[in-house]
């Protein structure tokens, strides 16, 4: 091998060695013996936990670069790895989690943005919102210190593998759903998608699921009259072929025309004093068992089908719903990614953190 080459899988082994004692576990002095140095070892704190992560390699496209990543563990730790760390002051009464994981550079171009893969890579909770990226650094009380855990080795050649970890925090009492990379950076968008489920995730998603037909309020939007309350109800989510779409206006990328498509069909009521726009829809989300967020296309930017779809009904009207009136309204949402498929519906409340959630009625 080449000196220079040489030198270079050294400094990413070394680099690999340092940043995974932040994922594995707290680094702290050990007394030696008589006359030596103290050694700085790894001990993995009691109260951290392995979440069952379903490990594997997955090809992705990170930025139009072509790579592997392999998802090697997930660990759940405690508020306590926050403690005296420096982390943003909102995140230190949240629970960390650490995905460890390898990127191989797989195609025959140099990748530039080595640190940047988990900018893409993303912890979705069973509560259907998304752990924030935390970084943690500094050195804690006592020599323990919770190492940064987002280095990686500069421009890896074709061929290159380096192993890293993030850090993620969710509320206490939340649970991990899956891990996912979207090529996009976006879940909800239309782009390539990578998941790693966790097992049981599903099981824990489901308890918080209201049942098709349930009526809830929810905040809608806002105007300069204030914000707007509506009860919103799923009526149906239903898989059609991708054919039916060729003839319409649909905006589409290149990966949601090979993707599958499923209506979703959403009736809400004016409960009054004020007289909303029926457009409600926009915030209307399918989510999947892989803990995407898909936003859907509407039928009025359609153009050669005069605004309608076949099966895809709705009452959209250029006019304000008057108090009482109910409208149905018609979404068309695209999955990507070759295995998953629905879950749950879900309404993303105007001003609000979070989701209304129904278990998806599938037809």
């Amino acid at each position: 091998m080449h000196p220079t080459g040489y030198a270079r899988k050294a400094a990413m082994a070394a680099a690999s060695t340092s940043l995974l004692a932040g994922c594995t576990g707290q680094q702290a002095l050990e007394p030696a013996a008589e006359g030596s140095a103290p050694k700085r070892v790894v001990k993995r704190p009691a109260s951290w936990t392995d979440l069952p992560v379903r490990a594997g390699a997955r090809d992705v496209v990170h930025r139009s670069y072509e790579l592997g990543i392999t998802v090697k563990s997930l660990v759940r730790g405690s508020k306590e790895d926050m403690e005296g760390a420096r982390v943003d002051r909102e995140l230190r009464n949240r629970v960390p989690h650490y995905p460890t994981f390898q990127v191989t550079t797989t195609g025959r171009r140099m990748f530039p943005e080595a640190d940047m893969v988990h900018n893409d890579l993303f912890l979705n909770s069973t509560d259907w919102t998304q752990g924030e990226k935390a970084y943690v650094g500094g050195g804690r009380p006592g020599g323990v210190d919770l190492s940064r855990a987002a280095t990686a080795p500069t421009m890896p050649e074709p061929g290159d593998s380096y192993d890293t970890c993030a850090t993620y925090v969710l509320p206490e009492g939340v649970g991990v759903l899956s891990l996912t990379h979207n090529a996009d950076g976006h879940l909800d968008e239309g782009g390539a998608v990578a998941t790693w489920p966790v097992e049981g995730g599903l099981k824990a998603a489901s308890t918080g699921l209201a049942e098709p037909g349930d009526v809830f309020r929810v905040r809608w939007g806002a105007r300069e009259d204030g914000v707007l309350e509506l009860p919103a109800t799923p009526v149906s989510v239903r898989r059609e072929d991708a054919a039916g779409l060729a003839a319409l206006d649909l905006l589409l990328n290149e990966n949601e025309r090979r993707g599958v498509p499923y209506y979703v069909v959403v009736t809400s009521t004016d409960p009054g004093p004020k007289n909303p726009y029926p457009d409600q829809a926009g915030r209307v989300r399918l989510l999947t068992e892989g803990g995407r967020r898909i936003r859907g296309k509407t039928p009025y930017v359609l153009g050669r089908s005069g605004g309608k779809i076949p099966g895809c009904p709705s009452d959209r009207v250029a006019r304000m719903v008057p108090p009482g009136d109910s409208v149905t309204e018609c979404s068309v949402h695209l999955v990507t990614d070759d295995g998953d498929k629905p879950f749950a519906v879900g309404f993303a409340e105007a001003g609000r953190p979070g989701l209304v959630t129904w278990r998806a009625p599938l037809r």
